[in-house]
């Protein structure tokens, strides 16, 4: 049976983490933090870095100021290899963990279509909310 991600310690797994970051940094222009922003949130408890060895995800738990409702963002999500359906292994563990943490709501951030094509056909993901973003010339 394969193993399921785990925290990570953040000293540890930074070496290959930070690579990881600066190669989504890279894919998506709207990113607008750097390694070291990832490398607080997670050091100041924000964020969680979970581990396995061949992903990381960053999760983070928020609560909507409305209904009180709890949700787990997996604002981060890093494969040494694409297309090995990681996600579809892996989906099953964070719902879990967002119960575990009473979140009523799984959010997964991406850009990249496959990614949402993937999570809404396969994983039974809705689409809730779509941020269409233009950078303005001078």
């Amino acid at each position: 049976m394969e193993r399921l991600p785990v925290i990570g310690n953040l000293r540890d797994e930074w070496h290959w983490v930070k690579k990881g970051i600066e190669e989504i940094i890279r894919l998506d222009p709207y990113v607008t933090y750097i390694p070291e922003d990832v490398y607080h949130s997670i050091k100041s408890g924000e964020s969680a870095l979970w581990v396995h060895p061949d992903i990381f995800t960053v999760t983070s738990i928020t609560t909507d100021v409305f209904n009180e409702e709890r949700t787990l963002t997996i604002w981060l999500a890093w494969a040494k290899k694409r297309g090995t359906k990681n996600a579809a292994y892996h989906m099953p563990f964070y719902e879990e963990v967002a119960r575990r943490s009473n979140c009523a709501t799984v959010e997964v951030r991406s850009i990249q279509t496959p990614v949402v094509d993937f999570f809404t056909r396969d994983l039974g993901y809705e689409i809730a909310d779509i941020t269409l973003s233009k950078r303005l010339g001078d």
